[in-house]
C-alpha cells in the first residue's frame, strides 16, 4: 500500500526567509533581569569587598544607568553554573541554592553539605571563568572579595540565616567548618578548588566592611575602590558606571573618566607622587626582565623548578608593501602622494622628580 511522503524540496507554500526567529539574547537578557537576585535591593555577600560605591548603589536602591545587552559570556556562566548546582546535588548530596538572611545581608549560598562521620559541615561557592581569568586565579589564589563572600555565607548558616528549606531545619544554627571555592572554566572546564577552615576574624572583616556600607548617607560618600573604566573589567561592566564616574559630564576630547578624581592640586600632586613612584619601579623592573631574557635565549622548552617554558613565533614574514619605494615611483612619475588626515600625536607626559626643599 502506497504510503504519502512529505518532500520538503516540492513544497513552495511557505517562503522560509519571512519567518522570524526568536532573539535568543534579548530573551536571556530579559530574563536574567527577571531573577530575584538582579532585583535584590538588600546588600548581597557577592558584592561585599568588592567596591564600596557600587554597593552603596545597590542599598540605596540607585536605578543602573548601564544595562548591557551583551554579557553573553555572563550568561553563559549561569546557565552553566545551574548544570554544575544540578550535579553537585543530585551526584554528591549538596543542599543547593540555600536562601539565607540576618535581616540586613541577603544571599544564596551555593552548595552545603551536612557533617557526616568524620566529614565536617562544607558550605561552597562555584564561580564560572574565562581562561584568563582562571589563569589569575592560579597564580594568585582567591580575592579577598570571594573569601568574604563564602565565608558570610558560612557566618549566616551558623547563626541560623537559612530561610525556608524543604530538608534542613530552619532559624535554626547549622554547623559549617570549612569553606570552599570551585572554579570552572568557560571554555574548557578546567576546576580549581580553594578551601580552608572557617575564620571568624575574615567574617568580622567582611561585616565591618558591610556595616561601613550600610550606614552611608549616600552612594557618594563611599569612595570608589576600584581603577575605573578602561582599567577595571568590574567597571567595565558596571551597571552604574555612568553615575559613579560622570560619563555624561566629560568632555568630548578624549579625556579619561579617571581625570575627575584630580579635582585639586593636592589630589594633582598625589597622582604625579603615584606616577614616579611606579615609573622608577617599572624602569628597573624592564631591566631586569630584558636581562633575563636575554639568558633564556638559548633555553630548550620544558619545565624547570615551578616554570614551564614555551616558545612561540620565531616564522618567516610574507612580503610587505614597501611604502617608501612606491613613494618613489609615484613621485618620479609626476603623480602626488595620496594623503590622508594626519589626525594628532598622542600627549606625551614628562614628570620629574625636583629635589626636596629645605
Amino acid at each position: 500500500m502506497p504510503t504519502d511522503t512529505f518532500d520538503a524540496s516540492t513544497d513552495t507554500s511557505v517562503d522560509a526567509s519571512t519567518v522570524p526567529v526568536p532573539d535568543l539574547w534579548k530573551g536571556a537578557h530579559r530574563d536574567d533581569r527577571s531573577r530575584p537576585r538582579s532585583r535584590q535591593r538588600q546588600l548581597g555577600p557577592s558584592s561585599i569587598g568588592l567596591c564600596r560605591r557600587r554597593a552603596a548603589y545597590e542599598v540605596h536602591g540607585t536605578w543602573p544607568t548601564d544595562l548591557d545587552d551583551t554579557m553573553h559570556a555572563a550568561i553563559l556562566g549561569t546557565w552553566l553554573h545551574e548544570g554544575i548546582l544540578r550535579v553537585l546535588a543530585e551526584q554528591y548530596g549538596a543542599h543547593t541554592e540555600l536562601e539565607l538572611t540576618n535581616g540586613v545581608i541577603l544571599g544564596h549560598a551555593d552548595a552545603y553539605w551536612t557533617p557526616s562521620g568524620q566529614v565536617p559541615g562544607v558550605v561552597e561557592d562555584v564561580k564560572t571563568k574565562s581562561t584568563r581569568a582562571l589563569d589569575v586565579v592560579a597564580r594568585q589564589g582567591p580575592s579577598q572579595h570571594e573569601w568574604f563572600q563564602v565565608h558570610l555565607y558560612a557566618h549566616l548558616l551558623r547563626t541560623g540565616g537559612l530561610t525556608e528549606h524543604p530538608h534542613l531545619p530552619t532559624g535554626k544554627p547549622l554547623e559549617v567548618d570549612v569553606v570552599r571555592l570551585r572554579y570552572v572554566g568557560r571554555e574548557y572546564g578546567q576546576v580549581i578548588v580553594h578551601q580552608r577552615a572557617y575564620d571568624e576574624d575574615v567574617t568580622r572583616q567582611a561585616l565591618a566592611w558591610a556595616e561601613d556600607v550600610l550606614d552611608s548617607p549616600e552612594p557618594e560618600a563611599m569612595p570608589r575602590d576600584l581603577d575605573g573604566p578602561g582599567l577595571s573589567v568590574i567597571c567595565d561592566n558596571c551597571p552604574f558606571k555612568t553615575t559613579c564616574w560622570q560619563l555624561n559630564e566629560l568632555a568630548d576630547d578624549g579625556r579619561a573618566p579617571q581625570t575627575i578624581l584630580a579635582e585639586d592640586t593636592a589630589a594633582v600632586t598625589d597622582a604625579l607622587s603615584a606616577y614616579a613612584d611606579a615609573a622608577e619601579i617599572e624602569s628597573a623592573a624592564k631591566k631586569r626582565k630584558a636581562k633575563a631574557r636575554k639568558m633564556l635565549d638559548a633555553a630548550d622548552a620544558g619545565t624547570y623548578g615551578n616554570f614551564q617554558l614555551s616558545w612561540s613565533g620565531g616564522n618567516p614574514r610574507p612580503p610587505e608593501p614597501d611604502a617608501a619605494a612606491m613613494q618613489r615611483i609615484l613621485e618620479d612619475l609626476g603623480f602626488d602622494v595620496p594623503l590622508k588626515p594626519g589626525g594628532r600625536t598622542s600627549r606625551t607626559i614628562g614628570v620629574t622628580r625636583l629635589p626636596e626643599t629645605s
